[in-house]
């Protein structure tokens, strides 16, 4: 018994429990008792108000199931159900989870299984005793539970704590792992950043329609404007998620046959939320204009922008790995976009208003595209073997170029020398040219020309033209009958 009290209970149990029903009640009573506050100083202090304090309980155990996946209300009430998770509660319970796993200094698995073992009852707990009726709070149990395990496992791996085994396969993974992560967190910020920008733009162009929403349902005094306002700020988060798909251009839906993208706004009837004043109220730049197609270059800037700035996490990689890394982030950041529009979606109010939030599908599949192309890309680019084969090419092309000049040059010198060879042969035939005519022409005052008889003419090399012709025997004729007469006489 010893032994196996030893092997399931850890040395350090009460500090595993005690961090497990933290991270549940610190949640449940930062959303409580704002509710509470609000319906105290809004009623009437005598004993039916006291009495449906209750009501207030159930209200605020509802909006805290909310922020991890719960849904307040049924769908046959008038009022519908109301499941667009508040966002900013998930965040707020990952923040006092990671606080209270910090403090309690799990020492191992055993320890951490016990703290999430404990919060997924504490939650089962205040589910059942305090949730509303004919409300799904129960996915909040589980929301609960992920959320913890998460954080411990994160928490023991930072610690150096975890299993012997599950460290000596992380240890056998691939080199292009860690990049990849690196670059899916780099680029999971930079997206973020991106959508909140949009959203505080959103809320420069639209603070006056928020603010006569907001006048118009803060007449309940102080503690209900700010209970309100507290409100709100739990949805912010999700309305992030929205100006995200809003960017990749699918864009979200409130209300079914709704449609709010950079290119094209159909619009409906909402509910008075004064949060809903963001909403656009056409495309951007204005009817007709096509700048909203455009819009969603901006998430591969952005990605190109992470390359840049972590290409030296790639450096020390092949090209092919730092092209697999790159992939691989682009593919986390598309199963996380998934996971964020997902959670940001659902019910606030009944029948069209069921259907409220991003289109998941689109949105996902917009971004793994956006991003894988600027992460490829600028992997390709940033990467040292691209300069290395881009200077080969370049050298490559350099050298051929100086070649075909070099062989052009010899054959132009080549042509000339021949021309230069072949002046002399001219000038020989030019000569000779020249001779001929100068032996067919008798002149006067030569005696010893008279007697002979006349040279026959020495064909020339080349074909003489006609003039040349008649030049060469011209006075021949006349020559030999004048000295066939003088024999005559003698």
């Amino acid at each position: 018994m010893g032994d196996l009290r030893a092997l399931l209970v850890p040395p350090d149990w009460f500090f595993a429990v005690r961090a497990g029903v933290e991270l549940v009640l610190g949640t449940w009573l930062v959303v409580l008792l704002p509710v509470l506050a609000v319906f105290v100083t809004t009623s009437s202090m005598d004993a039916a108000a006291a009495l449906s304090l209750g009501r207030a309980l159930r209200a605020g155990t509802g909006l805290w199931s909310l922020g991890l996946g719960g849904s307040y209300g049924r769908a046959s009430s008038p009022d519908g159900v109301l499941g667009l998770p508040l966002l900013g509660v998930t965040l707020v319970q990952a923040l006092i989870a990671h606080s209270s796993v910090r403090r309690a200094r799990l020492s191992g698995s055993r320890a951490g299984a016990w703290t999430v073992a404990t919060s997924v009852l504490t939650a089962a707990a205040v589910a059942a005793l305090s949730g509303p009726a004919d409300s799904r709070t129960w996915p909040a149990v589980l929301g609960v539970g992920v959320i913890g395990a998460l954080v411990v496992v994160r928490s023991l791996r930072r610690a150096g704590r975890l299993p012997v085994g599950l460290v000596d396969r992380w240890s056998r993974r691939p080199p292009w792992v860690d990049p990849a992560l690196v670059l899916a967190r780099t680029t999971a910020s930079a997206l973020a950043v991106v959508a909140c920008l949009v959203v505080l733009a959103a809320l420069i162009g639209g603070a006056g329609r928020m603010s006569r929403l907001h006048d118009a349902l803060s007449a309940g005094g102080i503690v209900a404007v700010a209970g309100l306002i507290l409100l709100q700020l739990g949805w912010v988060p999700t309305v992030v998620v929205w100006a995200l798909s809003w960017v990749a251009g699918p864009g979200f839906a409130v209300g079914r046959g709704t449609t709010f993208s950079p290119d094209h706004v159909q619009a409906g009837a909402v509910p008075a939320l004064p949060l809903l004043g963001l909403l656009p109220t056409g495309p951007l730049g204005g009817e007709g204009s096509r700048l909203g197609l455009y819009l969603p270059l901006v998430v591969t800037v952005a990605a190109l922008v992470v390359v840049w700035v972590r290409r030296r996490e790639l450096a020390g990689l092949t090209l092919g790995r730092a092209v697999i890394a790159a992939l691989a982030a682009a593919g986390l950041v598309g199963v996380g976009t998934a996971v964020a529009c997902a959670a940001a979606s659902g019910p606030i109010g009944p029948g069209r208003l069921a259907r409220t939030g991003p289109f998941t599908v689109v949105t996902a599949l917009l971004v793994l595209v956006e991003v894988g192309v600027g992460l490829v890309a600028g992997a390709l680019v940033t990467h040292p073997a691209t300069r290395i084969l881009t200077e080969r090419g370049v050298r490559s092309t350099a050298q051929a170029a100086g070649a075909a000049a070099h062989s052009a040059r010899e054959r132009v010198e080549e042509g000339l020398g021949r021309v230069r060879d072949r002046r002399p042969e001219a000038r020989v035939a030019q000569d000779a040219q020249q001779e001929g005519t100068d032996r067919g022409q008798v002149r006067e005052g030569e005696p010893w020309l008279e007697d002979a008889e006349p040279p026959e003419a020495e064909a020339p090399r080349f074909r003489a033209s006609r003039a040349q012709r008649s030049r060469l025997f011209a006075g021949w004729r006349e020559r030999a009958s004048e000295r066939d007469h003088r024999k005559k006489e003698d």
